[in-house]
């Protein structure tokens, strides 16, 4: 029999500022799979799948899916050997001991045919009831005749709480079914900060060796805990260790072993039932407890979209928050997914047939929720203060996903074909300008001034005349340094103030996309502006996004996750609601209407793309993973909304019907 007890000690290390040693007994078990219902049979002490005083159970190992703990091993690795290539599994674990399990790490061996180690599966559980999965590939013997992978294993797992998730593991591992001896080490930038060792000496799995071992260690398992928790006050209490905050898993192979609450017990089915009605494309949805269910219907294509949950908490946040709580839910790590836009596309396709199944999560979040904040009144002070929440979290954040135009709105694409970024907002900035047809000289008035690239290439290509507006200090500050390095100091003026405080006579006037933070009581003050600035024969040239007519109103009766966490005060409006606030404050109408939705999903896809391969540099930046995970959903979700038609943007021309040209335009 291969199968063998080992009664040795498990022993930890914490190197560096902080030293700290302490070693405990273990008692581990290294059984081979294909001897446990031998095993079963032949000793009373020992049971599988039943209670006995040693048990060993499947639910207690890897995925909560179905199935013997290899039938799981294989699924895990699925991809990773081939099928069939499996020999043995040998098992090296603690497993419930008179009921009672203390089992911080489990190693698969997974042997080959050949008798060699193929791969090991290295299965953490820490003490909030979550288990992850390493598997260690590419093994060689060392020169301790040990076992090694041939690279490091990046840290994906919160284990203590004096330890964050960075650095990697070393393994090094013995072959149980010649002794134990297992080390693990963590490093940090090439050096070891923790280091632990199991080895013990075998013991054959008889009932007679069994009994000995019990008499002799009665109480090994029932101390081990109070060993650890007092080991942890120490470096706690005396020797001032800082305890790192535990993080919500997002690794795809950590699972939560906890079982939900009542309230997400009761909640979870409500939730189950209304995604099982999903028949817009197919979704796999994965459980906390790793189990994955196949829901909505086959298209005959491999598109389906995946929705990892990590938490139970998950349709307790739908239930009370609705699209709020599903975003903030994203935001703290609830939930996740590796195509965030096609997750977000399938909930949203699916929605009609899933509303009428959901019971209490239509009625807890179809209450009315807050009005916008712009309904309460976005007069200048609240609008200067929206602004600077939003724009001046700092010109370094911006760039991490804009390009060198530091441009941030939609850009505008020649074709579907591939194309610089800086190229389509460099068309989409002078389709603005040809419209407004200006002339050398021309009198411009900039409503929104970014970083100042409208106004630098209005004057620098055409000798147009630019005095901008903008809220933000921190953009404000860049576009005068632009304008400075670009030697058009005397052309064009930045200045910090509100649209209603424009003073003057203007040639044109343009605006992208600054409507939205108008707010829908201030669309008449906004087109009243426009109409006592704007010369006689003039023109107004405006990018905005737009939103449905037939939505608007149901969207303005709430707030939106948009409002709440990124654009406080901002309203997207409908065209229908512009005109209308346009005929009763102006004389101006609408001669001209270019709408381009898809280039704005297009140009969202692109700084999706670009934020998350300078996610570290953000890090570097002092944003921290939560505000980062609130704005990769932030674009993903506005792409959705574009591809998904539930939003457009558009170029609006006004003038006033009847008048000749402005003299500043060149007709």
């Amino acid at each position: 029999m291969n199968s063998r007890l080992y009664v040795g000690t498990l022993a930890h290390a914490r190197l560096g500022a902080v030293t700290h040693r302490f070693t405990y007994p273990a008692l581990t078990f290294a059984f081979d799979l294909a001897e446990l219902e031998a095993l079963d049979r032949a000793q009373l002490w020992f049971g599988l799948e039943r209670a006995r005083p040693v048990a060993l159970y499947a639910r207690d190992y890897l995925d909560g899916g179905p199935g013997t703990i290899r039938e799981k091993l294989e699924r895990l690795l699925a991809g990773t050997i081939e099928p069939g290539s499996i020999a043995r599994v040998v098992l090296v674990t603690a497993p419930r001991w008179f009921g009672h399990v203390f089992n911080p790490v489990s190693f698969h061996y997974v042997y080959g045919h050949d008798g060699a180690i193929k791969v090991v599966v290295a299965e953490v559980n820490n003490t909030f009831g979550e288990r992850h999965t390493y598997v260690l590939e590419g093994l060689e013997r060392g020169s301790n005749g040990l076992w090694l992978p041939r690279m490091l294993t990046p840290k994906a797992f919160h284990v203590s709480p004096f330890n964050d998730l960075a650095g990697a593991y070393r393994f090094e591992l013995s072959d149980p079914l010649e002794a134990l001896d297992v080390r693990v080490r963590l490093e940090k930038d090439g050096a070891p900060v923790f280091t632990a060792r199991l080895e013990g000496a075998a013991r054959p799995l008889t009932t007679r060796d069994w009994l000995a071992v019990t008499a002799r260690h009665p109480l090994t398992l029932a101390l081990t805990v109070p060993r650890i928790a007092f080991e942890a006050a120490r470096l706690s209490v005396l020797k001032r260790l800082p305890v790192v905050p535990k993080p919500v898993p997002s690794d795809p192979r950590t699972i939560v072993t906890a079982p939900p609450g009542w309230i997400d017990r009761a909640l979870w089915p409500v939730l189950d039932r209304a995604l099982a009605r999903g028949d817009q494309g197919r979704l796999n949805l994965t459980l906390p407890n790793g189990v994955v269910r196949a829901l909505g219907r086959d298209s005959g294509r491999d598109d389906a979209a995946v929705l990892d949950v990590r938490s139970w908490r998950f349709a307790r946040r739908l239930a009370t928050g609705g699209d709020i709580g599903l975003g903030e839910a994203y935001t703290d790590g609830d939930w996740t997914s590796p195509d965030l836009v096609r997750a977000l596309t399938w909930l949203h396709r699916n929605r009609p047939q899933m509303e009428p199944a959901a019971g209490p999560f239509v009625a807890l979040t179809a209450r009315r929720r807050p009005a916008p904040r712009s309904h309460a009144g976005n007069t200048p002070r609240r609008t200067r203060d929206n602004v600077r929440r939003h724009y001046d979290l700092g010109n370094d954040f911006f760039s991490l996903f804009l390009d060198d135009t530091l441009t941030y709105s939609s850009a505008r694409f020649s074709c579907v074909c591939p194309e610089p970024l800086e190229a389509a907002q460099e068309r989409k900035i002078d389709l603005v300008l040809q419209k407004a047809a200006l002339s050398p000289g021309a009198r411009v008035l900039e409503l929104g001034s970014g970083w100042g690239t409208l106004a630098l290439r209005a004057a620098g290509r055409i000798g147009a005349r630019v005095q901008s507006l903008t809220l933000s200090a921190q953009q404000i500050a860049l576009a005068r340094t632009r304008a400075r390095a670009a030697g058009l100091e005397d052309r064009v003026r930045f200045d910090l103030a509100d649209y209603r405080k424009a003073e003057g006579t203007f040639d044109a006037v343009v605006s992208v996309e600054m409507l939205e933070a108008v707010g829908h009581r201030y669309y008449g003050q906004f087109f009243g502006t426009l109409d006592r600035v704007l010369a006689p024969g003039g023109k107004a040239v405006l990018q905005t996004i737009l939103i449905a007519d037939a939505r608007y109103g149901g969207y303005l009766e709430r707030a939106d996750w948009i409002q709440k966490h990124i654009f406080p005060g901002g309203i997207v409006p409908s065209l229908s609601a512009l005109m209308d606030a346009m005929r009763r404050s102006s004389k101006l109408a609408l001669t001209h209407v270019e709408s381009f939705g898809d280039d704005y999903a297009r140009t969202l896809r692109i700084w999706r793309e670009r934020f998350l391969a300078r996610r570290h540099e953000a890090l570097a930046l002092g944003y921290d993973e939560s505000f980062l995970r609130k704005w990769e959903y932030y674009l993903a979700y506005c792409e959705t909304g574009f591809r998904e038609r539930e939003l457009t943007v558009a170029q609006l021309v006004l003038a006033r019907p009847g008048e000749a040209s402005s003299p500043g335009a060149n007709r």
